[in-house]
């Protein structure tokens, strides 16, 4: 029987409306940085999509939805000017080649550092020499300390919006060293080695048959100024006051260091911590290198409200242990003295958890249900770590769907993969270039052109000593024995 003029004018304005509210879930009317994470369920990425250092913008954006959004939330805060440092890297990229401008001396640096400065410089090489469109011409200053500089690219930038100055805002996360290799102990390795070992434990374990325990080790006295106890603290919980003896849930322990800090005698190589079903993760001075090999794993990741971003942190779905416990009747949310005494020795007022500063890096609109989560963020102090395990065992389907999560996102989304790495890369390039300017106003445009501070086109003038016109030293030169010949100024040969 065919429909009628009414009924298919009812059929026509209900599926109008569909689409209207499908589009209003979608799209937002004003941009903003807060992103709401995508469904895994999109199809798998093949290998040769994951292996494949050549993927366009376009290619790289739809395989790895999100990625590029810290980037472009540091661009949004429009342009800044370059400041010399003698603590950085300073160099440009010209004509896809890189330059080594200055350098921090070797003998400022451990042996280490130099290696992780090579380690950087050899990515975004990587990611220049593989990219199949031009990349801009840029001058930029690239920092390997654990402290993100300002105007910089750094491992991490600061979560709390307080703690930064607006100067501070333009911190470009940059892909930690460790895609390269972490050469400075022998039980971590690479990310990629990590990985492969890493995934033949997930294939061959179920999640409800790892260890039922929390999982860590590390050095107690590294720790952030804004939480120097935190690691101590740690270790206090978890052992038993009378006897001294770790409690029966928690494998945490204080690395013993031998051979001058070359290994560890209880230290355990990185993947086998994907081999207990709870993984505590602590920052350190600032960000914590293990993050991103803790996130491989189908584990549940428990920390404090993480306080440096590193550049796939913005792809963390926390929940709060406050939350979880809510509905546990015998559990009250403890008040926390966080920050220990006032000037002059006075005691602080407790504030409740998750207190302010945790609020401010983790609003509600970055922050899950349990049945969305990928991580659990617990009390700073560690005071609700053995209720949140106890609830999480008690609420197995709880627990092994967070795991499954993060490992969904960051090893099955392919955000860790080597094309994600390189597509990063030449975004941050990309970012950087559209914002970062010569202290005489001059920047590049999309496609390196130099262009002034009022758009035109700029002919470079030399700064008072000509630096910032310096070609530097060719980078594979560089490279070879970490010095930087005397150069004349570009087109003065």
């Amino acid at each position: 029987m065919m429909a009628t003029p009414r009924r298919q004018l009812r059929q026509l304005f209900v599926a109008v409306a569909l689409l209207l509210l499908w589009y209003l879930a979608v799209y937002s009317p004003t941009k903003t940085y807060i992103p709401r994470h995508r469904s895994n369920s999109r199809p798998e990425l093949s290998d040769d999509i994951l292996n494949n250092f050549s993927l366009d913008e376009d290619e790289c954006s739809a395989a790895f939805p999100g990625l590029f959004d810290s980037i472009d939330e540091v661009v949004s805060k429009g342009v800044f000017s370059l400041r010399r440092t003698g603590q950085m890297v300073t160099g440009r990229i010209t004509d896809g080649n890189i330059y080594i401008m200055r350098e921090e001396k070797a003998g400022d640096m451990s042996n280490m550092m130099i290696k992780e400065r090579a380690a950087a410089l050899h990515q975004m090489s990587r990611a220049i020499l593989t990219a199949p469109n031009p990349i801009p011409d840029i001058l930029f200053m690239l920092n390997i300390h654990d402290n993100p500089f300002a105007n910089s690219l750094s491992y991490a930038r600061a979560a709390d919006p307080d703690q930064a100055t607006s100067a501070e805002h333009h911190v470009f996360t940059m892909p930690h060293f460790a895609y390269w290799h972490w050469m400075r102990l022998p039980f971590i390795n690479s990310l990629a080695n990590a990985s492969t070992q890493i995934e033949a434990i997930e294939e061959s374990t179920t999640f409800h048959d790892k260890i039922p325990k929390a999982v860590w080790r590390g050095t107690p006295w590294f720790g952030s100024p804004s939480n120097v106890e935190l690691r101590k603290k740690l270790l206090s919980v978890t052992k038993d006051a009378v006897t001294g003896d770790t409690l029966p849930w928690a494998d945490i322990e204080s690395l013993k260091w031998e051979n001058n800090g070359q290994s560890s005698s209880n230290a355990l190589p990185i993947e086998d911590f994907c081999k207990y079903k709870y993984v505590v993760y602590t920052e350190g001075i600032s960000y914590s290198g293990r993050l991103q090999y803790h996130q491989l794993c189908g584990s549940v990741m428990l920390t404090p409200a993480i306080s440096w971003l590193q550049h796939t942190t913005h792809l963390v779905r926390p929940v709060w242990s406050s939350e979880l416990l809510r509905s546990d009747e015998n559990w009250e949310i403890p008040a926390l003295r966080l920050d220990g005494h006032a000037p002059g020795g006075g005691p602080k007022h407790p504030d409740p958890y998750p207190n302010t500063r945790a609020l401010r890096m983790w609003p509600a609109t970055k922050t899950y249900s349990e049945e969305e989560a990928n991580v659990v963020f617990v009390a700073p102090d560690w005071s609700d770590l053995e209720a949140t395990i106890r609830f999480l065992e008690d609420h197995p389907s709880v627990a092994e769907g967070i795991a499954r999560r993060q490992r969904e996102t960051f090893y099955g989304g392919g955000y860790f993969s080597p094309a994600a790495e390189t597509c990063y890369w030449r975004a941050l390039i990309r970012g950087w270039a559209a914002v970062a300017q010569r202290p005489d106003g001059a920047r590049s445009d999309s496609k390196g052109k130099v262009i002034d501070a009022n758009g035109g086109q700029k002919v470079l003038d030399e700064d008072e000593d000509g630096f910032w016109d310096t070609e530097g030293t060719q980078w594979e030169l560089w490279v070879l024995d970490h010095s930087i010949k005397p150069q004349s100024p570009r087109g003065s040969k």
